[in-house]
């Protein structure tokens, strides 16, 4: 296992905001995740627009995951309708 922060950047609307949240600690639980903090950053405006998009709601999470299963996580939340964006970061 090794720490990493994970962005996620979900639609803005409240109920698609609360059901990726859910989505992504499902498939944090089946991966076997341990998260060690998470922070809601809000709603902010997009560079450019995602999906028809032009703003999203950020959320942070920092986590001890292992690093053959980032793969199948990113693609597995690429298949998620609510999620705009996500980006995995190993910590040093």
């Amino acid at each position: 296992m090794r720490a990493y922060e994970a962005v996620f950047v979900f639609r803005p609307e409240e109920e698609l905001y609360k059901q990726g949240i859910e989505l992504v600690k499902n498939e944090f639980s089946r991966s076997e995740v341990t998260i060690t903090k998470e922070e809601d950053v809000g709603t902010r405006d997009l560079a450019y627009p995602v999906k028809k998009e032009t703003r999203g709601h950020y959320y942070f999470f920092e986590a001890q995951i292992d690093p053959f299963k980032i793969n199948d996580m990113s693609k597995a939340v690429k298949l998620m309708d609510p999620v705009l964006r996500h980006l995995f970061i190993k910590k040093q």
